[in-house]
C-alpha cells in the first residue's frame, strides 16, 4: 500500500519561502510594482492535498499498528534504552492507503509556477527584505500557507554610489571653472539641479546638496547627494591658451615650460 495522510491531525502553517528580485535605482526611489515568477509547491487539485485518490482503500499501518509510532529498544552497557519514534511506513498516520495519487505522488503537493505582484516601497535597500503573507509553502491538515520573504536588490548602476539614504557622484569641471567659479548642471535621480563652484574650487573637492538623495524608508524626507568634482586638465593648448598660460605663470613668480611642465604641475597638484 501506499503512504498514509499525515503524522497527525493538528493543524500545521506551511513553510515560508525565499527569491530574489532586482530592481534599478529609479524604481528604488519612486517605489514601484513588480511582477515575477516563482516555481513553488502547491497543494495537489487531484487529490486535494491528501495524496491518494477519493477511493483508494484504507487500512491500518501493519507496522506501528496502528499507533503512528515505532518503538525500538537497544541494549547499551547501561541498560536497555527503548526509542519512540514516528513511524516510517504511514508517517505517524496510522493508516496506509492502496495507492497513491498519481500526480503528486503521495505528497499531497506539487511545484508549479506562480506569477505574482509585489509592491516595493519608495527607499528601499540591497538585502532587504518585503512579506507577502500566505504566498509560501502550503499548509498541513487545514492549516495557513507560510509566507514568501523577497529579498531586494537593488542595481545603483555606474554613475551612483550609494550610502544608505545618501548617493555620491562625480562631475568634471574645466580648469577655468574650478579658477573663476560657476554655475553647473549636476544629474540627480529625479532631474536635474544647478550647482554653484566656488572659485578656487580644488580636484576632489566634495559639496553637499541636501534633499537630493533617496527617500527615507516609510518616513520623510529624503538623503543628501554628494558631488565630489574633478578638475579636468586638457591635453593640448592652441596658441592662445599656450600664452595666457604663460602669462599666468609669470603673473604668480613662476617661470614654467608651459609645453612641458605646466599642467604637469597642475596635475600632480590634485
Amino acid at each position: 500500500g501506499g503512504r498514509g495522510g499525515r503524522r497527525d491531525d493538528r493543524p500545521r502553517q506551511g513553510s515560508d519561502l525565499r527569491t530574489g528580485l532586482t530592481i534599478d535605482l529609479e524604481e528604488a526611489f519612486e517605489g514601484t510594482t513588480k511582477e515575477f515568477t516563482i516555481e513553488r509547491p502547491t497543494q495537489c487539485d487531484t487529490c486535494n492535498g491528501e495524496g491518494h485518490p477519493p477511493d483508494a482503500d484504507v487500512s491500518t499501518c501493519s507496522q506501528c499498528n496502528g499507533q503512528g509510532q515505532v518503538r525500538q529498544v537497544q541494549q547499551t552497557p547501561l541498560g536497555r534504552v527503548q526509542q519512540t519514534s514516528t513511524c516510517p511506513r504511514c508517517e505517524g498516520s496510522g493508516e496506509v492507503y492502496s495507492e497513491d495519487c498519481a500526480d503528486c505522488g503521495g505528497d499531497g503537493v506539487v511545484r508549479e509556477e506562480a506569477t505574482l505582484s509585489v509592491d516595493v516601497p519608495a527607499g528601499i535597500r540591497s538585502g532587504q527584505s518585503l512579506r507577502m503573507q500566505r504566498e509560501g509553502a502550503p499548509g498541513e491538515n487545514g492549516g495557513p500557507n507560510g509566507d514568501l520573504l523577497i529579498e531586494v536588490d537593488v542595481d545603483v548602476g555606474d554613475r551612483f554610489e550609494r550610502d544608505g539614504d545618501d548617493l555620491r557622484v562625480e562631475e568634471a569641471v574645466s580648469f577655468p571653472q574650478a579658477v573663476f567659479g560657476d554655475t553647473i548642471d549636476v544629474e540627480t535621480v529625479d532631474g536635474v539641479v544647478q550647482m554653484d563652484v566656488p572659485a578656487g574650487t580644488q580636484s576632489g573637492e566634495t559639496f553637499r546638496l541636501q534633499r537630493k538623495g533617496m527617500p527615507r524608508l516609510r518616513r520623510r524626507g529624503r538623503g543628501d547627494l554628494y558631488v565630489q568634482v574633478g578638475v579636468v586638465v586638457p591635453d593640448s593648448l592652441n596658441e592662445e591658451q599656450r600664452e595666457a598660460l604663460e602669462a599666468f605663470a609669470e603673473a604668480g613668480g613662476e617661470d614654467i615650460d608651459v609645453d612641458r611642465g605646466f599642467f604637469e604641475k597642475l596635475k600632480s597638484s590634485f
